[in-house]
């Protein structure tokens, strides 16, 4: 399991995840991620189309679909959340965990996957790691965002630290409702939504949030 041990160390790590190298730490160097595509073009070329002639074999009409189709790429996205928080709440709250079985004193929803976690609980322990610092690595190499059903916070975790990123759902005079103490109706802020989307895709979570702590393994 890998976590990252400095900012600096992001990409070498990032690098390990995607498997685009096996260097050791010491011999690491950018253009080494890259080398997996320094090779002659007619290569990779006449492995393409070899690899077409196979799928040919197999169907015909989905091969000859897959050239004339247009393909749109999208960018990555988080989850698609609804407008009232209550939808969030009513679902989760008091559900089940799919690992150990139990309700969650703190259920807490990945953004990235949908998987939920059992936050700062040792129920779904991996060795020395919480659940959510262990999904973090295996669904994003590090980085995770959460939604803390129970508080309507989102908590962001990178390497070995996290931080309250705040709230993307609002009461109707567009204030937070931490831990739902007031009771008020709370609707998805598209703006901090997108805001928070943007900070994930642009890696820019270490520039514009300052209150980081330590967890220690303990989320």
């Amino acid at each position: 399991m890998i976590l990252f041990q400095a900012d600096d160390d992001e990409f070498y790590f990032f690098c390990h995840f995607l498997g685009l190298s096996n260097l050791p730490r010491t011999e690491f160097t950018a253009a080494s991620s890259i080398e997996w595509t320094v090779s002659d073009p007619r290569d990779l070329i006449r492995t393409w189309c070899d690899d077409y002639i196979n799928f040919i074999n197999l169907s015909v009409i989905a091969a000859r679909g897959l050239l004339q189709t247009h393909i749109k790429w999208y960018p990555p996205t988080l989850l698609l959340l609804p407008h009232n928080y209550d939808d969030i709440f009513k679902y989760y709250h008091k559900k089940p965990c799919i690992v150990c079985h139990s309700e969650p004193k703190d259920p807490s929803l990945c953004l990235i996957c949908g998987t939920m976690v059992c936050l700062r609980e040792n129920c779904c322990r991996q060795l020395a790691h919480y659940e959510a610092v262990s999904h973090s690595v295996t669904c994003g190499a590090g980085t995770a965002i959460y939604l803390a059903v129970n508080s309507s916070t989102i908590i962001v975790i990178r390497g070995k630290r996290a931080c309250l990123w705040g709230s993307v759902y609002l009461d109707s005079y567009g204030e937070e409702d931490r831990d739902l103490k007031r009771g008020k109706p709370l609707f998805l802020s598209e703006e901090r939504y997108s805001l928070l989307q943007q900070q994930w895709i642009n890696h820019s979570f270490d520039h514009t949030n300052k209150r980081w702590v330590w967890h220690k393994d303990n989320l």
